[in-house]
């Protein structure tokens, strides 16, 4: 079950920026909602504020307690396994795309420090912390600071939110230092200006039938070199994250009770109804209707 959700969307694409809320799960209820494997391009930070179990995340698992965090890079496959029984679930988590902390960052931003949090190639950094690390002790205040923030609304909340965000990075960055010395980045700071130029593309089109070319283009760069570098940054080639994120914004689009299924279908890009629920099944675990009439139990219970 949600709580007290805080959602904010770009000005110039609509597309949202960075997520924010509490959830809490017991063990029978996880069952009902069905806690499936899935992935996002969004970063996500997770804080256990209570309970214990087991988590999979990036294809291992985890036994996590309470002050435990978990830290997601783009794209990778994550569940929570199993909640102990007689134990409530709480956590808090952010998500939030890169561009959310680092479109501000000019050339300052040492790209080795800025891949380690994309995902990409070989990316095996541990996203788990245990809450016995001053780290973790450190991004449970800071991340409770954004809620905090999101609760009280005050005049430009989300610039306090980004700055926190960046502090939590700059604190995981010295934390993974000693896992990636030594380790070669092959993306320049330059090229994932351009990726990310092209990646805003793709957000604001995503209802349009998008050519390779047309991105490539977009990113200054050929077709073959624009395929190789976008996987290296993102973990995944450029149609899987343009599925992703057409299917990010249906799950958006399916939690207003008027737009029909078919038209959030024609909205994302999806050339027929069967590709979309084809699609969304794969990535989700449900069908389209499936989805929307879990997320109206949800926000009815």
């Amino acid at each position: 079950m949600l709580q007290d959700r805080t959602v904010v969307r770009s000005e110039l694409d609509d597309h949202v920026l960075f997520k924010i809320f509490r959830a809490y799960y017991q063990e029978p209820i996880l069952v009902q909602q069905t806690l499936y494997d899935h992935h996002h391009s969004e970063l996500e930070l997770s804080v256990i504020q209570s309970g214990s179990g087991c988590y999979r995340c990036a294809g291992k698992d985890y036994e996590f307690h309470a002050g435990d965090v978990f830290m997601h890079c783009g794209n990778d496959v994550h569940c929570f396994k199993r909640i102990d029984k007689g134990t409530v679930l709480s956590l808090l988590v952010i998500q939030f795309e890169p561009r959310f902390v680092w479109s501000s960052g000019g050339d300052w931003l040492d790209s080795r420090y800025l891949q380690i949090f994309l995902g990409g190639e070989k990316n095996e950094i541990r996203r788990h912390i245990s809450g016995e690390d001053a780290v973790a002790k450190t991004i449970y205040n800071i991340l409770s600071n954004c809620f905090l923030e999101c609760e009280q609304h005050e005049p430009a909340y989300d610039m306090f939110i980004k700055a926190n965000l960046l502090t939590i990075l700059a604190n995981l960055a010295r934390y993974y230092h000693e896992e990636i010395s030594g380790r070669e980045f092959s993306i320049k700071m330059e090229n994932i200006g351009h990726l990310e130029n092209s990646m805003n593309y793709i957000l604001g089109h995503l209802e349009e039938n998008l050519a390779l070319d047309d991105l490539a283009r977009e990113a200054g760069m050929s077709r073959s070199y624009y395929s190789t570098m976008f996987k290296k940054m993102n973990g995944i080639s450029v149609w899987t994250y343009i599925t992703n994120q057409r299917i990010a914004k249906a799950q958006y689009l399916l939690e207003k009770d008027d737009v029909s299924v078919i038209e959030v279908s024609e909205a994302c890009g999806f050339s027929n109804l069967s590709n979309f629920n084809r699609a969304f099944k794969k990535i989700t675990g449900k069908t389209p209707r499936e989805y929307r009439k879990a997320i109206i139990s949800v926000h009815t219970t």
